[in-house]
């Protein structure tokens, strides 16, 4: 199976910030498929959808993207919505039917395993590794905006250290409180034998992802065995 099939959506944030945010679909059996980081749904992104079929899961993967969860909870009601523990609090208004932190439902986990991004509560991550097409399926954990869009998005692109290519943001020194914990859950999904990589922000990287997901975030894995050293 190719690589996982997703949508991107031009977001223009404030300050003209045009950071572009992907949805995924992962495909579970027959006509059903989870949704992970949800868009607005446009009538391009809805036909969009209803084109992989019946829509099973709603997911957002972090405390960030959850803007356009409760729409498509609305637009999809037998859908079950699963979201990291810390949006209920974050999100009282949403419909969540289960917490990430608690495993992923049967049929969904049958078909996708599921790791939390350690060490940094205030994004509080899940990365998804759907097994049959080996793709993985990051938020914000590295960008690959590769072509940005307008001076403000390449001025804080490379403020950040992601301009034009796959890299993890120096944003991060900012969300990771245990930097040993966060490197270890790293490792772990680079365990994982994927050989593509769809990102929320960006391009899909198809063939070769192992190995550049893996150079993006070997800085990061470094200080988290340093602080291990250390202690």
């Amino acid at each position: 199976m190719s690589i996982v099939p997703s949508f991107e959506f031009a977001q223009v944030l404030p300050g003209r910030f045009n950071l572009p945010v992907r949805m995924t679909a992962l495909p579970l059996g027959p006509g059903r498929v989870a949704l992970v980081s949800p868009v607005p749904l446009t009538p391009d992104a809805l036909a969009w959808v209803e084109g992989q079929g019946e829509v099973a899961y709603l997911i957002s993967p972090s405390l960030f993207h959850h803007l356009y969860l409760g729409d498509a909870a609305a637009r999809f009601p037998s859908a079950q919505v699963l979201a990291p523990r810390g949006l209920r609090a974050k999100r009282p208004d949403l419909r969540i039917d289960g917490d990430l932190e608690d495993g992923l439902p049967a049929e969904l986990a049958a078909h996708v395993d599921v790791a939390r991004v350690e060490g940094a509560p205030i994004a509080d991550e899940h990365v998804f590794f759907h097994r049959a097409s080996r793709s993985l399926v990051v938020t914000d954990l590295v960008f690959h905006v590769v072509r940005p869009r307008g001076l403000m998005t390449s001025l804080i692109l490379r403020m950040v250290g992601c301009h034009g290519r796959l890299a993890h943001s120096r944003s991060w020194g900012l969300f990771i409180k245990d930097k040993a914990a966060a490197s270890a859950s790293i490792a772990r999904i680079l365990a994982w034998p994927f050989e593509h990589l769809v990102p929320a922000h960006g391009e899909p990287v198809e063939g070769d992802a192992h190995a550049r997901l893996s150079a993006a975030l070997a800085k990061r894995i470094a200080k988290g065995n340093k602080r291990l050293a250390v202690a």
